[in-house]
């Protein structure tokens, strides 16, 4: 398990999945990135198992274990307060499991301040599995810059631009939930378990309603002037708060229209308790969402469920759901494990759980955005909507700089902008550059030279996201992925013409050949070739892998 750090805010973590043959990573924002840095440390490698619970803390480079015994057990929310509480000090940043990556859910989180997570993959479970709780940082060293005057002048102008972008206009009014109106309207959003259409009732909790009736406030992540995130104020429904962090677009729609639902309080009371247990409410939700399928053919019936009647739009069911997933318990270790191992279970055609390499499809559905269809069947850790820009490129968000332009999102000419795409979120991602800020690339350059002494191009730093994308593919090569594992569930390729999707699907058999001739990928292994790689400057992993 390898922590990484990015200066500019996110951070990262990788991993090989026991739970899936596959290279795994995830991202966050909040602090804690920015912080490990100031502590002196630009990565964390975790080796082997504590016998007991632990934690770690750094602080001004000097790095202790500590014991977790009475941390274990704790949701994420209260495991932060008492490590704060500890130390008197509340700039401490500190990622944690909570109960869900204890009790090993294989989709389980790891989560930092209030609802930042690194989301997918199920490194939480990893990190359980390690008995590491936490990781504590805080410090005050100064930071190696190459020429700190260029840097802060680029910085500056770099803010002004993103201040100024259409993109982080929308997303400071409505954050990420503000796509819920948009994929109401383009059939986006997967709707009892990717069956029906987006339900008009969803603009219920779409980004739109949530400022009008319910925000309060902002939050941002660290040094960013967008503030994306929503603090609201809940004051009616079955569940009512104060104040308290809103949901983001994933999370509305996986425990909203996926299980039938559309009701703003009773969606962020499941976000708030997902949260606290720390797992993936991508992968939670579908897998709820396969549950309440499988209750509707009937498949399952109560004596499976421990009684829960798995009826659409039953909210009661929903919230039990996931108290049983976080305590791995009952119907809930079931679904712990993942569309993938349910449809194994209980004799279904594999294409209807709803992943691709055993990780669950976001909530963005492939019939909406052909390119999708694409991404989720190429990315690295399965299904994944964050390695490429697929969706927002063909819902109207152009990058100029690498001349991708808003097309038919129907078309089956995707194959070239997902790879370009692909290779510049490989690249955003080592940066540590939210998807969310538009920098133009003469700003990117200048603070990359300013900050390391290079004199490196956009075409080399392109290249070297290629250079991550095909390593990353390699890796799971290695682990056992070949060409026959880049499929679409038979499920999301079945077509709702009453939707706003009328009735398209991919055309995977024209798109993905494509695809491979651009990546140069083996037809039958699925490999990289050798000569592609030798030209990446990677021929050790070329021969790693046997590529020819």
């Amino acid at each position: 398990m390898i922590w990484s750090m990015r200066k500019l805010t996110p951070w990262d973590q990788i991993t090989h999945l026991s739970s899936c043959p596959v290279y795994g990573d995830a991202n966050g924002g909040a602090w804690f990135g920015a912080e490990l840095k100031n502590a002196g440390y630009d990565g964390i490698i975790l080796k082997g198992q504590s016998a007991k619970p632990v934690y770690i803390y750094i602080k001004d480079g000097v790095a202790e274990l500590k014991d977790a015994g009475s941390l274990w057990g704790k949701d994420t929310y209260k495991t932060q307060e008492e490590i704060k509480k500890e130390y008197g000090d509340n700039r401490t940043q500190i990622a944690c499991i909570g109960p869900a990556s204890e009790n090993l859910v294989f989709y389980g989180n790891i989560m930092s301040e209030w609802g930042h997570s690194l989301g997918r993959a199920g490194l939480g479970c990893v990190m359980g599995s390690k008995k590491v709780k936490a990781i504590a940082v805080r410090g005050k060293m100064k930071l190696p810059m190459q020429d700190p005057g260029k840097f802060r002048e680029a910085a500056r102008q770099a803010m002004e631009e993103v201040k100024e972008g259409f993109l982080s206009q929308i997303m400071h009014e409505t954050g990420t939930a503000g796509w819920v109106d948009s994929a109401i309207s383009y059939g986006d959003g997967p709707t009892k378990y990717y069956t029906a259409g987006t339900m008009e009732e969803a603009t219920n909790i779409s980004g739109v309603t949530m400022a009008e009736k319910y925000q309060t406030g902002h939050t941002a992540c660290f040094g960013c002037p967008v503030r994306c995130r929503k603090v609201l104020q809940i004051k009616e429904g079955k569940y009512t708060y104060e104040s308290i962090e809103g949901p983001e677009y994933e999370t509305l729609i996986a425990w909203g229209p996926m299980l039938g639902i559309a009701d703003m309080s009773s969606v962020v009371h499941m976000n708030e308790l997902i949260n606290g247990y720390g797992f993936d409410t991508i992968s939670s939700g579908a897998s709820a969402g396969y549950a309440f399928y499988l209750y509707e053919l009937g498949v399952i019936s109560d004596k499976d469920t421990g009684g829960l009647k798995l009826t659409w739009g039953n909210i009661d069911a929903a919230i039990e759901l996931i108290h049983l997933i976080g305590k791995n318990q009952g119907f809930g270790a079931v679904l712990a494990g993942g569309t993938k191992r349910m449809a194994q279970k209980y004799g279904r055609p594999i294409g209807e759980a709803v992943q691709t390499k055993g990780l669950e499809i976001p909530m963005h559905d492939p019939r909406a955005f052909h390119s999708m269809g694409l991404v989720y069947a190429t990315a690295p850790r399965g299904a994944d909507h964050n390695k490429s820009d697929g969706f927002q490129v063909d819902g109207g968000i152009s990058h100029p700089d690498l001349g991708l332009n808003a097309g038919d999102r129907w078309g089956d000419d995707k194959a070239e902008m997902v790879v370009i795409s692909q290779n510049f979120r490989a690249l955003t991602d080592s940066l540590g550059i939210c998807h969310f800020a538009a920098i133009p690339f003469t700003l990117l350059l200048g603070m990359i030279n300013a900050s390391t002494g290079w004199d490196t191009d956009m075409d080399k730093l392109l290249k070297a996201g290629e250079r991550i994308f095909q390593l990353q593919r390699a890796l799971s090569c290695k682990l056992g992925i070949t060409a026959k594992d880049d499929v679409l569930p038979e499920l999301v390729m079945r077509p709702i013409p009453d939707s706003g999707q009328e009735g398209h699907v991919p055309n995977m058999e024209k798109m993905l050949p494509e695809y491979y001739t651009l990546r140069d990928w083996d037809s039958a292994s699925g490999k990289p070739s050798k000569k592609r790689l030798e030209s990446l400057g990677m021929p050790e992993i070329a021969a790693s892998i046997g590529a020819k």
